[in-house]
């Protein structure tokens, strides 16, 4: 399958442009018809270069975050971002094996989501435009991609797909949200080789960080993030949840996590993430080359 390459000088002149010289009721889903086929001999691999390409050129690592530089996509990088697009939805992913369109899957939607916030200059109403996975905003339903004639929204994707498709709750850390309180987005895209192993990684970070897990006495404090989830990721069973982030614990804890701590709750931020490009004081002789700095709720909420 051949896969759109974007042009290299153009990453080169997004990354200028972006980072200057900075060096540094339990819910039911409807089950896709599209993980209903796959095969387990393929050893197709889907090109992921150009999302990998596309993200580093946008994007800056801010204490193991990739903040994206909306701005500069929102003005460069919106053709681009179609014709990647454009790409995934050609792929036919029945032709793929399990791991392959898992990968797929979590690449396809994640690549949406930025997709779908570059384009709106300045965004607002995160709380009514995403709501909850069990309440979902308009912008989470709006169809976003048509994959073997089947029109999804970031919820088909997530819930429909992901969640109905395959039963690995790590799924949930996989899934960028756009703010500071959600998973981090990956800068590389995820690969059939490596997503298990990724998305356990993924959860490992997102759990070192205390306001998403701490445990402090006999108590077990988690970030709401956790229930967003809950429903599709543990069916709903607080217990499984539990059993479950008592892996990420220490020995010594497992228990105090998994059956006999309290268990809180911390609200997540909401916050959108993001880097913009700084702008020199007009007359002030203030240095161009400090690249981007970091803007916490600017983008909206």
């Amino acid at each position: 399958m051949p896969t759109p390459r974007l042009p290299r000088s153009l990453f080169s002149a997004l990354a200028v442009s972006a980072l200057g010289a900075l060096s540094a009721l339990p819910v039911t889903a409807e089950t896709s018809p599209l993980i209903a086929s796959y095969d387990d001999t393929s050893t197709i691999v889907v090109d992921t270069a150009s999302y990998s390409e596309l993200i580093s050129a946008l994007s800056v690592s801010e204490r193991g975050r990739t903040l994206i530089a909306y701005d500069v996509a929102n003005a460069r990088a919106l053709p681009f971002f179609k014709q990647y697009v454009d790409y995934l939805s050609g792929i036919p992913v029945e032709t793929l094996n399990r791991d392959e369109q898992l990968a797929y899957w979590l690449n396809t939607r994640n690549i949406l989501l930025v997709q779908g916030l570059s384009q709106q200059k300045r965004q607002s109403g995160f709380k009514r435009k995403r709501g909850t996975p069990s309440d979902p905003g308009a912008f989470w339903t709006e169809d976003r991609i048509v994959v073997s004639g089947e029109s999804l929204s970031l919820q088909d994707i997530e819930q429909n797909i992901l969640f109905a498709g395959w039963d690995d709750p790590n799924i949930m850390f996989g899934l960028y949200q756009g703010v500071e309180g959600g998973p981090a987005l990956p800068r590389q895209a995820f690969t059939g080789a490596n997503v298990h192993a990724e998305l356990a990684e993924a959860g490992r970070r997102f759990t070192t960080i205390p306001s998403n897990f701490r445990i402090r006495g006999n108590k077990v404090r988690i970030s709401t993030y956790f229930d967003w989830y809950s429903d599709f990721a543990f069916k709903g069973d607080e217990a499984a949840l539990r059993q479950h982030l008592a892996g990420f614990a220490k020995d010594d804890q497992k228990s105090l996590v998994s059956a006999e701590g309290d268990l809180t709750r911390k609200k997540l931020s909401t916050s959108f993430e993001q880097y913009r490009t700084r702008q020199a004081s007009t007359g002030s002789g203030a240095s161009t080359s400090g690249g981007v700095r970091s803007t916490r709720g600017g983008f909206g909420s």
